[in-house]
């Protein structure tokens, strides 16, 4: 067992400028996980889906500036029409498209005339994060918030089995996605992560920092949520992404205030014991640690 670290802390990750096409982008960042949550809302609980509607159109015109209040002209609300639910109201529409706008720090009537734009990596991760938040808020808002909160694990759930990743069929094994994590330059990414093999088909991997969604969404307030939105689908989105018989198992996270997230991807087809190492291996899961760590992982 050999702990590796890879990445390099930097404090201005976020300060990062890109270059997009914003009405290229606000599709897959926002109106299609919308679209997708409404559909999803509407089979399940066709009786709230109204009230939710309007009150999700609420709340996303009070999360804009007065100042970015300009609605989209209609031709612009027409060129979503592909969206089965959003069609249905342009409203709601006008003031995701108004709010996508604000994130990104843009003007909400020329965002969308605009072939390049360019924006720090903050906003474009708040663009990313920020909707998902309040799409659950104004559920927990709309209906009690213990049923918002597993209506929302069940949605993310199946949002990821129904967006499989179109190479899912080209992973091998947990030893050669390790292998290739520890190849090439190890120090230019700005996730600070430790990496082992545990045993056959099982690699473990400690989060040190988060430099997109923890340091992204500081201004929010509600860890729970945080969580939800940002960290719950990945149990999901590894299945999705590497196969069904791929496992995750993560028992904290920097975003629910832990020190770091502590991840296991097991591979069933070698070994179905899913127990997750113990709090005090994680805490010794540092490079040099390596005899330390192991006195506490033990699977017998």
């Amino acid at each position: 067992m050999k702990f590796t670290q890879t990445g390099t802390f930097r404090e201005n990750s976020l300060a990062k400028l890109i270059t997009i096409n914003p009405k290229d982008r606000v599709g897959d960042i926002f109106l299609e996980r919308l679209d997708t949550f409404l559909i999803f809302l509407a089979q399940e609980k066709p009786e709230i889906i109204n009230e939710y509607i309007s009150n999700l159109t609420q709340k996303l015109l009070s999360l804009t500036p007065e100042t970015d209040l300009r609605t989209p002209a209609n031709e612009i609300i027409e060129t979503f029409s592909e969206y089965q639910y959003l069609s249905q109201h342009p409203q709601l529409t006008r003031a995701a498209l108004n709010y996508f706008s604000a994130l990104l720090q843009l003007d909400a009537a020329s965002a969308w005339h605009m072939a390049e734009a360019e924006i720090s990596m903050q906003a474009l991760i708040q663009a990313w994060t920020y909707p998902s938040y309040f799409i659950l808020q104004t559920l927990a808002e709309t209906i009690d918030r213990p049923r918002a909160l597993n209506f929302y694990k069940r949605y993310i759930t199946q949002y990821y089995r129904d967006h499989p990743a179109a190479d899912r069929d080209k992973f091998a094994t947990l030893e050669e996605m390790l292998a290739h994590r520890l190849s090439g330059d190890t120090t230019s990414s700005d996730w600070v992560i430790v990496h082992t093999k545990l045993a056959e088909g099982k690699y473990a991997f400690k989060n040190k920092n988060c430099p997109i969604c923890v340091d992204a969404m500081t201004e929010l307030p509600d860890a729970e949520l945080k969580y939800l939105v940002c960290c719950y689908g990945d149990y999901e989105k590894f299945r999705a992404s590497y196969g069904d018989h791929v496992i995750l198992t993560m028992e904290h996270t920097l975003m629910q205030g832990d020190a770091y997230c502590s991840r296991v991807l097991h591979d069933t087809r070698v070994d179905y014991d899913l127990r997750h190492p113990p709090q005090e291996f994680w805490e010794n899961f540092e490079p040099g640690n390596e005899e330390i760590a192991k006195k506490y992982y033990n699977r017998d």
